[in-house]
């Protein structure tokens, strides 16, 4: 019994990490990185603003419903319930909100980007300065402010 204490503090001292390794670096962290352009096209889109939370409670609701039976007709009663009652609550939570696609002709390099976000038509018009923040696995066209001293 000693021994198997022994065993697993070791295991668990081995598994903790030093004061240093805790959090992350900051050499780690992706860097943003800004490309300035300009705006060659925009269209107005709709992108989905739904939050699954509908699909959740209607599963929850169906597997509840389906549960009122007792043994296999019971078991399948849940499964098929909360499958039900999930799809039929994901299309009542269904939401659009208002976007934008925006073809951006970069600075550097004369090739063109592409950015989906969200907005309202009138924020951007075709030969705006802007500048294209992306930050990791995202990005977003801004307006170029530039430098105001010239």
């Amino acid at each position: 019994m000693r021994n198997a204490l022994l065993a697993i503090a070791l295991l668990l001292a081995g598994c903790a990490g030093s004061p240093e390794s805790v959090g992350s670096r900051s050499a780690d962290k992706p860097k943003d990185v800004v490309q300035l352009g300009v705006i060659e096209a925009v269209t107005p889109i709709e992108l989905d603003d739904s939050s699954y939370a509908g699909a959740n409670v209607g599963g929850v609701f169906g597997q509840a419903g389906g549960a009122s039976g007792g043994g296999r007709g019971g078991v399948v009663g849940s499964i098929l319930g909360g499958v039900l009652g999930s799809t039929l609550g994901h299309q009542a939570g269904i939401a659009t909100k208002p976007g934008l696609e925006i073809w951006v002709k970069l600075d550097e390099n004369g090739k063109s980007a592409y950015v989906m976000q969200p907005g309202k038509p009138d924020a951007f018009k075709i030969g705006d300065r802007v500048r294209i923040v992306r930050k990791g696995d995202s990005a977003r066209v801004e307006p170029d402010v530039g430098d105001k001293t010239k």
